[in-house]
């Protein structure tokens, strides 16, 4: 039921391609929610783009790490860094 919820969300937030998560990539983005929650209220933008935007291995990682952690955090900071997520953020912005 929470994945359906979560997937609805995105799909409001984000569009339709980045609502289109494995279990991997949703389990990721249940890592990242909260670290960007506490930061911005565009959280679920900006984490849906660093999924997207996100290596196998870094979405891998993310999904096995169980939760918020300080590794979590820097993996997230980095793909936040990357022109290609900045560019996600931004046009997912500019379609609301």
């Amino acid at each position: 039921m929470k994945r359906i919820a979560l997937c609805a969300l995105l799909a409001a937030l984000a569009g339709p391609a980045l609502a289109q998560f494995s279990d991997e990539q949703n389990r990721a983005y249940g890592v990242i929610l909260p670290m960007l929650e506490e930061l911005t209220p565009d959280a679920p933008v900006l984490s849906a783009c660093v999924v997207t935007v996100a290596a196998p291995q870094e979405i891998a990682a993310l999904a096995a790490s169980g939760g918020p952690s300080m590794e979590a955090g820097q993996l997230v900071s980095a793909v936040l860094a990357r022109p290609e997520t900045l560019s996600c953020i931004q046009n997912t912005m500019a379609q609301r």
